[in-house]
């Protein structure tokens, strides 16, 4: 190898080193909020607090993510608001050097609290008792969802090579020719006892749209899937079921399909590490199929559990040059969700637009 070539690699490692170098001894937050009965909650604020320290804001997205910027690292008080909702205060998390320390957090709605003071001449006496009202019977509700539940269901995954699903969405109950479903709303799916559906069960409803040369023959065809939101069941029947609409991430169409719901920690840490460019993953897909991403996006590589993925763990996004094989960095991210043989990122930063085909170095 040249010295001219050899300079060549050693700088462009150089730089791609400068900005990982000076993040390994810093940590940051990232989570989920939601309401009381699991709903997602965007605009919450997240403050950070330690000490002297000046305090440090974020606001969760539409689906209720947050990220926090890089924090030095020592014993934080973090703090979660929302008008209307009760402040939820956490505090003594330590963040340690290196770590991404993944916090979700469920807001109650707050108490209403007044005082009203009546000035009235005496009561009147009461009328006789009225005879008895025969009430309707009260509708079954959907039951309140743990956060930790949530912390993973939004986003697009790779699609296995069999389906998971178990039934799909039929119709709104009670507009049959209602295609557009949203929060709260009562749905029929097609998963009855028979197929052991049970009350309170939490299902995951996934979109499949094919990737890839959209013009290949079916045979060929790859696949992915988007999660669009959980539904409960509240009412089982021997062939269908009740459910209700507990978290929405985007559009929810009859036709979509169900699967059960796996939960994924909602509190960790996990410890950082150098990029393993000498194991890279590769981007999949987009965002409903989607080739090119920007900063606060979301993409599938091709490497999840199996592969010792994590949620929480940072990456690098590079491309090698044809020359010699150096990497170049396009953009930096972390991971939101895991699973067997994929995993979903969400895009922190570019210098140029993310694209199907690049390559994930994960840190550990």
């Amino acid at each position: 190898m040249t010295p001219k070539r050899f300079s060549l690699i050693a700088a462009w490692f150089l730089i791609l080193l400068a900005p990982i170098a000076a993040q390994t001894d810093q940590s940051r937050m990232m989570g989920v909020v939601t309401d009381g009965s699991g709903g997602a909650l965007p605009g919450v604020t997240v403050t950070i607090q330690s000490g002297s320290r000046a305090p440090a804001s974020v606001v969760t997205d539409e689906v209720g993510r947050y990220l926090t910027p890089w924090l030095a690292p020592g014993t934080y008080t973090i703090t979660f608001a929302l008008s209307g909702f009760e402040t939820r205060t956490v505090r003594n998390v330590q963040l340690v050097a290196g770590q991404t320390v993944v916090l979700d957090q469920q807001l109650p709605i707050a108490a209403l609290s007044e005082t009203v003071e009546v000035t009235a001449p005496a009561p009147v006496p009461p009328p006789p008792p009225a005879p008895p009202v025969r009430l309707a019977p009260q509708r079954p509700q959907a039951k309140p969802v743990d956060k930790e539940l949530l912390a993973s269901v939004c986003g697009p995954r790779q699609a296995t090579d069999f389906s998971q699903a178990i039934g799909k969405i039929v119709s709104h109950r009670d507009d049959p020719n209602r295609q557009l479903i949203g929060p709260g709303d009562r749905i029929r799916v097609d998963v009855g006892e028979t197929k052991g559906a049970e009350k309170g069960q939490n299902l995951v409803a996934r979109r499949r749209f094919q990737i890839g040369d959209l013009f290949a023959d079916k045979k060929y065809a790859t696949f992915a899937e988007q999660s669009v939101g959980l539904v409960q069941i509240v009412e089982t029947h021997p062939e269908w079921s009740e459910a209700m609409v507990v978290y929405i991430c985007g559009e929810l169409l009859a036709g979509d399909t169900v699967e059960p719901y796996i939960a994924q920690p909602a509190f960790f840490t996990v410890v950082d590490g150098p990029p393993r460019f000498d194991e890279p993953a590769k981007i999949t897909t987009g965002e409903h199929g989607q080739n090119l991403a920007a900063r606060g996006m979301l993409m599938v590589i091709d490497h999840g559990i199996m592969q010792g993925v994590q949620r929480g763990q940072r990456l690098t996004i590079f491309r090698r040059l044809q020359a010699d094989g150096a990497p170049i960095t396009v953009g930096d991210g972390v991971i939101i969700a895991v699973r067997a043989d994929s995993a979903t990122l969400r895009i922190d930063s570019t210098t140029d637009a993310v694209k199907v085909g690049d390559l994930v170095a994960v840190h550990r």
